[in-house]
Order: C-alpha cells, then structure tokens, then sequence
C-alpha cells in the first residue's frame, strides 16, 4: 500500500478571482471546472504535472474575535527562478525578492487573493 499523489485543494471565498491569479500570474490552465445554478463551484488547475484545486465555500458567519483563518504555504519547484521572479513581478505587485536561504535554495514569495502564502523555489 502507497501514497501516489496529493492535490493541494485551497476553499476560496472568491473562487473567479483565485482562479484567475493562478493562471495570469503562475501559467496554470483550467483542466476541468463545475459550475451550479450559473455559479462557479470547483475548479481543477494544472501547470505541467503540478495539480491544484479550488473550490468554492460561503463563510456562514463572521469569525470570531480572535479566530483567524487557517491558511496554508504552497511550496513550488521551478527551473529558472530569476526568469520566475522576473515575469511573477511584472504581473503582481507584491513579490519578495529573491533570497538565498541556509537550506541552499533560492526563493521568492507571493500571496493569493485567499491569503495563501505561495513560495517559489530553485536549489542553488
């Protein structure tokens, strides 16, 4: 018995717009999506053989004091993180620079209209 994969699937409160930042901003494509009643609903995403998924939710009532809400870090591998860097910034505002870390990788790091932190890396 094996663990084959994992598909990272984000709840979006603005569903459109999270969409559209993955594939303006990081070159995913839309393999599949379901729609009900008119309204955006789940969206399948992919970018080479990296899958992601978003799907829709409706917050029912305002958090509580206090309460934040669980967000996640998606971490991905690229082959050329100055040309990544370069084409990422031109398109959204808010991009880190690049840093080398003590783990011997070079990264930048960017958020999702969710507030999912996404962080690009390339080893050094």
């Amino acid at each position: 018995m094996a663990i084959l994969s994992s598909i990272p699937v984000l709840n979006c409160l603005s569903i459109k717009e999270t969409s559209d930042f993955y594939q303006q901003i990081l070159q995913f494509v839309v393999v599949n999506k379901r729609e009900m009643s008119g309204e955006l609903r789940w969206v399948h995403l992919m970018h080479g053989s990296t899958t992601l998924m978003l799907q829709s939710i409706k917050q029912q009532h305002p958090a509580p004091p206090g309460a934040q809400f669980s967000n996640i870090i998606l971490y991905f591998n690229v082959n050329n993180i100055n040309d990544m860097h370069h084409y990422v910034k031109a398109k959204h505002n808010n991009v880190s620079d690049i840093k080398h870390t003590d783990y011997k990788m070079l990264e930048f790091t960017l958020g999702d209209p969710e507030g999912n932190i996404i962080t690009l890396g390339q080893k050094a």
